[in-house]
């Protein structure tokens, strides 16, 4: 049986160089049939002033992997970001999938943390997140479901739609996920949560670090965290490209 060729890309912080460990060790520990590919984004860009120099760099960062896949005859494009913790059996259940872009399920860091799955989204930048509901986000937990996005923090995309999609940012109220999942849902592509790719999404923010993880009902759960569990990537040795 042929197995899809899947480049694994992690977008690092644009300050320094740094990967929190459980990260680390969630990516390093993904399953698949064939070696992995696994391409760390460094920040190596033109910085720019303002909030919008975050979210411009982690756009050119995104644009860099879909060339990256592209280029390199990629089936597909999974992105982690350094702030997620992903089951083992990601890659497995994502590629599995009836769905042109694939998510893991987590939680948002922000308030009230709701599920990052959305049941509608305008061009408005308004969405209608499943969490809204508790009894659909447990008639549909464990398992796959249609969803408009959002977040590119345990994401699969499949080679046909980074040939139709560039990654962009032309407004700096929301990051590049916003207008992927709006230009997907424009060009008709099928999105799909798997909410059995149950994902942890690290709040660094002091004085109380933490861990959120997704529940059946739509809520999240806190795991405190030690904020000083990262690892430089300079000391790894570990550069950009493949490991």
């Amino acid at each position: 049986m042929n197995h899809p060729r899947v480049l694994v890309y992690c977008p690092l912080s644009p300050v320094g160089t740094r990967i929190y460990d459980r990260t680390y060790q969630s990516i390093m520990a993904l399953h698949w049939y064939a070696p992995l590919d696994i391409v760390w984004g460094r920040q190596d860009m033109e910085k720019h002033p303002g909030d919008y120099g975050g979210k411009h760099n982690l756009m050119e960062k995104y644009r860099q992997a879909r060339r990256l896949a592209l280029y390199g005859g990629y089936d597909a494009l999974l992105t982690v970001e350094s702030d997620m913790i992903v089951p083992r059996l990601t890659l497995e259940r994502l590629t599995r999938l009836e769905a042109d872009i694939a998510y893991g399920l987590y939680s948002s860091r922000h308030m009230n943390h709701p599920w990052l799955a959305f049941s509608e989204i305008d061009d408005n930048f308004v969405g209608e997140t499943f969490s809204n509901d508790p009894e659909l986000c447990k008639s549909v937990w464990g398992s796959a479901v249609e969803t408009f996005g959002i977040g590119m923090g345990c994401t699969l995309i499949w080679r046909h739609v980074l040939e139709r999609i560039d990654f962009r940012c032309p407004d700096m109220a929301v990051a590049n996920d916003w207008f992927l999942a709006l230009d997907a849902k424009e060009a008709g592509f099928r999105q799909v949560h798997d909410c059995g790719v149950v994902c942890g999404h690290i709040d660094n923010s002091l004085p109380d670090p933490k861990i959120y993880w997704p529940l059946p009902d739509g809520g999240c759960r806190e795991e405190a965290w030690d904020k000083s569990h990262q690892l430089s990537l300079e000391v790894m040795r570990i550069n950009s490209g493949s490991v």
